[in-house]
């Protein structure tokens, strides 16, 4: 056999390298590509759980560089398909052509996938062996990683591994210790899996039990009632349009939208106790329709109705007049809502980007925030909680509005993404709100799955999507608070750090000093 030459040697090992590497990134992508079956419409929360699994098996023995690139990667997959409905937002409603939008979308899957980049980073950094401390370490730097993406620059506080577990046993843990604190629990159950398949047989056993077990126990508190609920129903109506965001800014259409939410009102005023129309159900400012919410405020209020609905709220600010996002009553409900969480590129610019905007000849957002501090909505005066569309996403908002409030009203305009997953998305998210706050929540959405949630986080009452409608059904005010009204998310924060920084003070290596070392020589 004729010697090899050197040069064959290393191009066949560098290319065995670089093949290794990418088989690594491409398993580590479809990792990523798992997490969002787990949520919302696919409901499949072992994909998840699956997924956070395959990721913490790659980290083992890996450098902190590759694992940086596992993280990115195993992120770009996750993202890229769990938020696929902002390309549709950007390029069938901002009106930029599909290169652009497509640019842009991948702009921010990027920006995301810096999160789970860090966490795989830190973790490979810290270089922890013992196998319990290391389940711990990852569940906790997952968790910092999904509050880091929640808050900063305002955050993305979409598709929280908490959020998709309302459809497994860990849910029931939702109104004590958070989605942070369920998403802990889940990523502990993920690293307890892989250590059950990798760990000698004899203490195999005991990783599958605590994973069995991390899934199943929280089922003890299946039936146990947080808050107390009221035996008395309150009779709701929600008119759902399926107006498309276009068809809204037609004026013949706009009469004819006009229309059908009377009739819907005519329907079920005196009928239902509270009529819910959806987010920006009016898209023009009340001085231009003053006559038609005249109408139907003295309609609902001698038949002892009240209505909710959406329409801009004109606020001066200096020469210019800027908008906000409300809910107001009407009939016997009394109030308002201005939205305080907008929505950034959508219903405001951020200070960074406004060169930019301007550069690509886009339109200026001009809505402003609510204040913090906002009286409750009264409906037959029960103090009510109500959010508007994204802010569903900060859990923070409406826990500021309890325990006063006796339930939640949510309204939306999901047409901004089409026929995509965010719809759905927003809907779970709904129900973990319930859930954790032991209340009834209304759903109004213009164009689909409006629905009632009872104070479990289930679905009472729903409209299918994409269809017009009108929803009737009951809900029940409740009092009291839920451990996660009470505490907030912060004991399950500082868990996570408290764990983090432990496993740092145990477990990392300590270098003598100079002088010490000498001595011992010596």
């Amino acid at each position: 056999m004729p010697p090899m030459n050197l040069n064959s040697i290393v191009y066949k090992s560098t290319r065995f390298i670089f093949a290794s590497i990418h088989a690594h990134l491409l398993r580590a992508f479809f990792a990523g590509v798992l997490i969002p079956f787990g949520f919302a419409p696919f409901h499949l929360p072992g994909l998840t759980i699956l997924g956070l699994a395959l990721l913490y098996a790659q980290l083992r023995g890996q450098t902190k560089k590759l694992s940086f690139w596992t993280g990115f990667t195993f992120g770009v997959g996750f993202f890229g398909l769990g938020i696929t409905w902002v390309y549709v937002s950007i390029h069938e409603y901002g009106h930029l052509n599909a290169f652009i939008s497509a640019c842009i979308t991948l702009l921010f899957v990027i920006y995301l996938s810096l999160y789970p980049a860090l966490l795989t980073f830190l973790y490979s950094r810290l270089k922890v062996k013992s196998a319990l401390f290391s389940c711990f370490l990852f569940s906790a730097l997952w968790c910092l990683s999904e509050y880091l993406r929640a808050t900063v620059m305002g955050g993305f506080p979409w598709l929280l591994v908490g959020f998709g577990q309302i459809d497994t046993p860990l849910k029931y843990l939702l109104p004590v210790v958070g989605v942070y604190g369920v998403s802990f629990l889940t990523c502990l159950a993920a690293t307890f899996l892989v250590n059950s398949m990798l760990i000698n047989l004899k203490k195999r056993y005991l990783w599958t039990t605590a994973f069995v077990g991390i899934l199943v126990i929280p089922s003890i508190l299946k039936h146990h009632q947080w808050t107390a609920i009221s035996k008395t129903p309150v009779s709701v109506g929600i008119i759902q349009a399926n107006l498309s965001m276009r068809d809204k800014w037609d004026e013949t259409l706009f009469w004819q939208l006009l229309q059908h939410y009377k009739d819907g009102i005519d329907s079920l005023v005196g009928k239902a106790e509270l009529v819910v129309m959806p987010e920006s159900a009016i898209p023009l400012p009340a001085n231009y329709v003053s006559d038609f919410l005249d109408t139907i405020h003295l309609e609902a209020k001698q038949a002892d109705s009240s209505i909710l609905l959406g329409i801009p709220q004109p606020t001066n600010a200096g020469s210019e007049t800027y908008y906000s996002n409300s809910i107001i009553a009407l009939g016997a409900a009394e109030g308002r809502y201005l939205k305080q969480h907008l929505v950034p590129f959508g219903e405001f610019i951020p200070q960074p980007f406004e060169r930019i905007i301007h550069w690509l000849s886009l339109p200026p957002a001009n809505l402003k925030p609510g204040n913090k501090k906002q009286l409750l909505i009264r409906v037959h005066n029960h103090p009510i909680a109500t959010l508007i569309c994204y802010e569903l996403a900060y859990p923070q908002l409406l826990r500021n509005q309890l325990p006063e409030a006796e339930w939640i009203v949510s309204v939306s305009d999901d047409g901004w993404f089409g026929h995509s997953l965010a719809m759905y998305q927003q809907l779970q998210i709904a129900q973990v709100l319930s859930l954790q706050t032991g209340r009834y929540q209304v759903v109004a959405n213009n164009d689909g799955l409006s629905s009632i949630i009872d104070s479990g986080g289930n679905i009472a009452a729903s409209l299918s999507p994409f269809v017009a409608g009108i929803l009737e059904s009951n809900l029940y005010s409740a009092i009291g608070s839920t451990p996660w009204l009470y505490f907030g998310d912060m004991p399950a924060l500082f868990l996570i750090i408290v764990i983090v920084i432990l496993v740092i003070f145990l477990h990392i290596p300590r270098r003598e000093p100079q002088h010490t070392a000498k001595l011992i020589s010596n």
